[in-house]
């Protein structure tokens, strides 16, 4: 009996990782994706068409990346509405992704807003996330920030799921 109450009670936590189709690679030995492996650092990747992206560095610096005829083969998806890429302050230097959507919105259209200290707000419901501790919540709705699964080899960083 306690093993049925056990498993009832695993089926029903939510995982941390996004369902959303995501896939994006860089080179982070070049600016400004070099941010996202410095401590406390978070940069924001979101569509900008069918053959460019853009990037928001950790100062608020907006810069578009055209794709190569290579890395528009390999098919990017962004999730929901975009990516917050970075290394939390409090982590051991491992590199997190998380949808730039807002979880609690639920809307691509509702992207939060991120800052030089680590925080992501969203202006439609309020809410604030700490992006240095798991994308938990810190003031407004409940639910903590979709991540997708980070994997490095050398200085090139791939999210996926």
């Amino acid at each position: 009996m306690l093993i049925t109450a056990l498993t009832t009670l695993s089926c029903d936590t939510e995982s941390p990782y996004s369902g959303y189709s995501v896939f994006f690679t860089c080179d982070a030995s070049f600016h400004p994706f070099n941010q996202a492996s410095s401590y406390g650092q978070f940069i924001t990747i979101r569509r900008k068409s069918s053959t460019s992206y853009e990037v928001t560095d950790a100062q608020g610096t907006k810069h578009t990346h055209n794709l190569t005829e290579a890395e528009a083969r390999q098919k990017f998806y962004y999730g929901l509405g975009g990516l917050i890429i970075g290394t939390p302050s409090m982590e051991d230097g491992q590199i997190w992704a998380y949808d730039l959507a807002c979880p609690n919105c639920e809307m691509a259209r509702y992207r939060l807003q991120t800052d030089h200290i680590g925080r992501a707000s969203c202006n439609n419901c309020g809410s604030i996330y700490d992006l240095n501790c798991g994308g938990i919540p810190i003031e407004g709705k409940s639910r903590i920030l979709w991540r997708y699964r980070v994997h490095t080899a050398g200085t090139f960083i791939t999210v996926q799921n």
